[in-house]
């Protein structure tokens, strides 16, 4: 390791340190100590054994950092916390903090306007066209579903669907020339255009993730797409999603949120692996756990069983992919509980943590604990329904959560320092 790179390890240690002992630095990228009822100190990833897969991730960082070498990719699930956008485009930020020009492409989009919901808070869609949806949240899903948990099925001779950001997404930072556009590859009723043609420079269709690649002659910032009948068939065209990309070194990072969305609902998306084969995350963020605790019939065992299937799945694609399950948060549930099923959430998860050598992010205590939504929402940092964030709760969220992976980066990069010694 060079002098610089050693040096440049040791500016990070005592940005974390200075933050943790100062609070109200603004230079660092670390939490204000601006509420008493938050545990700053609490906020610490729990490990069962050890995580050699989280090192494996640390690694990486460590050569995008101090090298400018590789991407890192990260892959964030949740329901109605995450289809907002606003933590995993916080916790996006603050990764890329940093270090300077390690912002990625814009990574996983949908059209969420096609279902009439809310988009990620940093981006836009425009379509043309009749199409449909299906959801993985729906009951008994209409369509073949893919990572995204949501499908665009049209069967119009001409349809289009664009996809702008807007000036929080930092776009001129993200500017993407490489489209992967999921749908039915199988069927060759409908060609795909970008629009302007002459953008594109190269057309892979990857069968392994069930995707048509584009490769574009320059970068932009916004994705325009045509969809063209080919022939006289009633065949039907399905959209799973892009991914957008480009080759430089810096954070590839995508929230899959869909709202209402629990353990369950992604074990109907039938072309998970399909999709997550494009994406090969380097760490898998777990947030969800409240739509299945919400209800009555919440089954610790069942709960787990639901985990363990997506985690072997993603194993499947990458076996040294990392996982950092967040516990719920504190929150009261429609028919007026406080979080009934907190203690079980939590147990489950330690399991899983202690099987897949994975760690633990416990946010209910993070955030004061039982009842603490009340004090959340008296200073307008949740909403009224005492289940979800206002968007300054959602970064103060996130911002806990970079606390506690820095905080064990933070040791990572000692241990590694003193290897350099040994």
């Amino acid at each position: 390791m060079s002098i610089m790179n050693k040096i440049l390890i040791w500016i990070i240690v005592l940005g974390f340190s200075l933050s943790h002992v100062y609070g109200q630095n603004k230079t660092t990228p670390y939490s204000e100590r601006t509420y008493p009822y938050i545990m700053y100190d609490s906020t610490a990833l729990e490990h069962f054994d050890s995580n050699p897969n989280l090192n494996k991730f640390y690694d990486k960082l460590d050569k995008l950092y101090f090298k400018g070498i590789g991407q890192v990719s990260i892959l964030h699930f949740g329901g109605s916390h995450i289809q907002a956008g606003i933590w995993s485009l916080e916790l996006r930020k603050r990764f890329e903090s940093l270090m300077p020009e390690t912002e990625g492409a814009p990574g996983l989009v949908f059209p969420f306007s096609i279902a009439k919901t809310n988009h990620p808070f940093y981006y836009t869609s425009k379509i043309t066209g009749d199409w449909e949806i299906s959801k993985i949240t729906d009951k008994e899903p209409a369509d073949t579903l893919g990572l995204i948990g949501i499908t665009a099925i049209t069967r119009d001779s001409l349809s289009s669907i664009m996809i702008s950001f807007n000036s929080v997404a930092d776009v001129k930072l993200r500017k993407f020339d490489k489209v992967s556009v999921f749908h039915n590859i199988e069927d060759t009723s409908y060609q795909i255009r970008i629009i302007p043609k002459n953008l594109i420079d190269t057309i892979i269709l990857n069968y392994e993730t069930r995707a048509t690649e584009f490769y574009l002659k320059k970068t932009v910032d916004t994705l325009n797409l045509e969809f063209v009948r080919q022939d006289t068939s009633e065949n039907a065209f399905c959209f799973y999603g892009a991914y957008l990309e480009n080759a430089l070194p810096g954070i590839k990072y995508s929230g899959v949120g869909i709202n209402g969305a629990a353990t369950f609902s992604y074990l109907k998306a039938d072309l998970f692996k399909t999709h997550l084969k494009a994406i090969m995350p380097d760490l898998v963020i777990f947030s969800i756990g409240v739509n299945d605790a919400a209800g009555r019939s919440f089954s610790k065992f069942v709960y787990i069983s639901n985990y363990k299937r997506l985690v072997d799945k993603i194993l499947e694609v990458n076996p040294d992919c990392a996982f950092i399950f967040t516990t719920n948060n504190d929150f009261y549930n429609y028919r007026g509980g406080v979080n009934p099923h907190y203690g079980e959430v939590y147990e489950a998860m330690a399991s899983l943590g202690s099987k897949y050598n994975a760690s633990v992010w416990n946010m209910f205590k993070a955030m004061g604990g039982y009842k603490s939504i009340n004090y959340w929402r008296n200073d307008k940092i949740a909403n009224r329904d005492r289940i979800h964030f206002t968007r300054s709760g959602y970064r103060i969220i996130a911002g806990l959560l970079f606390d506690a992976i820095m905080e064990d980066y933070e040791k990572h990069l000692v241990g590694k320092q003193q290897n350099e010694h040994d």
